[in-house]
């Protein structure tokens, strides 16, 4: 009975004695610290004092550091490049194979420097299978996809096709074995081997005069001389100029005039190889042909750069010169004219250039002045046709 009475009493005694207020930590904007009872808060933020968050704000640095900095030196760091926002300060970047990655922005250079790019579409390749389809894949992708098939670009998808009347068409390539079963050939029939009907019989002198890097915008104004004085010329066209010149390459081919190929964007064929060559040519003749519905048939390699793989694999005559005029380094209308004029001998293939203005006003002198020497201006073909020919594979500097 004791000890229950006892209990009773301790009960009643922390009963009756008050429990403590609450203690409540406050922020002056300076960042003072106030610790006071939950019951004189009220009073104090009344006053001016906060909680921390009220006062405190969290902030990211380019590297990825987190600090708590007051309010009223916000504007201080965000002059320094810390943000509120840790969103602000990270950049999405993209892998080859499709993975992405949100990197601090210090970071983003290190990362760009490993192959890392700031656009999925910066490591994506459109592909284009046989049938005409395209596909956009990863750059990780894309060998994978080329040994089943797929290709770069729509050329490459596609092949042209001759028929036995010389005929031509470009089909998809998924569509060329069809073909082929009907008689369709992937190369052109040999030409006949006859000399040009207007090749002189008569024992005038011949000379080549050929044009390189063309066509250009002085390309008309050659023409017009050849045209002018009945003569003939050899342009050696360069693919990636014909879609801006293409009325000029037509003008030529309707004139008469010798087209052959000078490559597609003028790299050198024994930096290309045999088979970069090979494609590179096909590329550039079968652009020509498209344009003008003549195919050339015989090849200057680009500063006369070649060997005997990248002969073979051209499977066409490669035509150099005897008569370099340097007009692309002169400049100089006097100095082509004097070049041509103070050296040409019968069966020589001189070399010019038709995107140079002083080489057009060179040959509006030079044509008239061979002319009346006695030669007969033809093309390269006319001029090998009347000294024996030429084969494929084989290099020639002049037909004397």
């Amino acid at each position: 009975m004791i000890r229950r009475g006892l209990a009773v009493l301790l009960m009643i005694v922390l009963l009756c004695v008050p429990v403590s207020a609450r203690e409540v930590t406050l922020y002056s904007v300076g960042g003072r610290e106030k610790t006071v009872s939950s019951d004189e808060a009220g009073s104090w933020r009344q006053k001016g004092w906060f909680d921390r968050d009220e006062v405190y704000t969290d902030i990211y640095s380019g590297d990825g550091q987190e600090r708590e900095v007051l309010n009223i030196e916000l504007s201080l760091w965000e002059e320094r490049g810390w943000r509120e926002d840790p969103e602000q300060l990270r950049t999405v970047l993209y892998s080859w194979d499709g993975t992405s990655e949100k990197v601090w922005n210090d970071f983003v250079q290190e990362r760009m420097d490993n192959g890392w790019v700031r656009t999925p579409e910066e490591v994506q390749t459109a592909l284009c299978d046989g049938s005409g389809n395209w596909e956009t894949v990863w750059n990780a992708e894309v060998e994978g996809r080329l040994a089943d098939g797929w290709y770069r670009t729509e050329e490459e998808a596609k092949v042209r096709l001759y028929d036995g009347d010389g005929n031509s068409k470009t089909v998809w390539k998924a569509e060329s074995e069809a073909l082929l079963a009907q008689g369709w050939s992937l190369t052109p029939p040999a030409p006949a081997e006859t000399a040009p009907a207007n090749v002189p019989s008569d024992g005038r002198p011949m000379v080549a005069l050929t044009f390189d890097d063309g066509p250009g915008p002085y390309t008309d104004r050659i023409l017009d001389c050849l045209e002018k004085n009945g003569a003939k010329a050899t342009f050696f066209v360069v693919g990636n100029r014909l879609g801006t010149y293409a009325a000029q390459l037509r003008r030529e081919a309707e004139l008469g005039m010798e087209i052959g190929c000078h490559s597609w964007a003028h790299s050198s064929f024994t930096s290309l190889g045999a088979s970069g060559t090979a494609a590179d040519i096909k590329r550039t003749n079968d652009r020509v042909e498209e344009l003008t519905g003549v195919r050339p048939m015989i090849v200057r390699p680009p500063y006369g750069s070649h060997n005997a793989s990248v002969r073979e694999a051209a499977g066409a005559p490669f035509i150099l010169w005897n008569i370099d005029t340097l007009d692309w380094k002169t400049k100089n209308a006097d100095s082509t004219f004097n070049a041509v004029l103070d050296k040409v001998k019968d069966g020589d293939i001189v070399l010019m250039h038709d995107i140079h203005s002083p080489t057009a006003d060179a040959v509006e002198r030079i044509v008239p002045a061979l002319v009346k020497r006695g030669f007969s201006l033809v093309t390269v073909s006319e001029l090998a046709a009347a000294r024996g020919g030429m084969s494929a594979g084989k290099a020639y500097s002049s037909f004397r």
